[in-house]
């Protein structure tokens, strides 16, 4: 059972590089200090989750079914991710960036309901609030741009 669990673990910690990586490219594509900032905190944000999980523990009790886990449905299209290094605007980033955070919470609040031990449903519950405050600060900031945008 440890090696399943090590694999979706292994799997979340590289949803966690990614986005950490999907930031730090959307920062050097924006245009406002301020824009970049705010990638800049996320980036740092999901850094620190990449840190929290891989300083967890396996343990051999860890009872988690991988069936019920749909690790397909955590991805996306890649080629459109890439798009961002050059056709991208602001307000497609902030899009892609809030389906990424979405997927997120989906995986963290999945992972919690599959696994049985305590200090892991914790964790993993945390993380799910998270991201959930993350999508949020990015509807807020999707919402003033389209709002403001001549």
């Amino acid at each position: 059972m440890g090696k399943e669990y090590k694999n979706i673990l292994q799997f979340a910690i590289e949803r966690e590089r990614d986005a950490y990586d999907f930031y730090t490219k959307a920062k050097e594509h924006v245009k406002t200090s301020n824009a970049r900032t705010f990638f800049d905190q996320l980036a740092k944000q999901e850094l620190a989750h990449k840190q929290k999980l891989e300083s967890m523990s396996i343990s051999k009790e860890l009872l988690i079914d991988l069936s019920s886990l749909d690790i397909a449905s955590y991805t996306l299209d890649e080629q459109f991710a890439d798009d961002m290094q050059f056709h991208m605007e602001y307000q497609q980033i902030l899009l892609l960036a809030i389906k990424r955070e979405e997927m997120s919470v989906r995986l963290y609040k999945n992972m919690r309901m599959v696994v049985k031990e305590p200090d892991k449903q914790q964790l993993f519950g945390i993380l799910m609030q998270e991201e959930q405050s993350h999508r949020e600060e990015l509807q807020i900031e999707y919402d003033a741009y389209v709002l403001t945008e001549d």
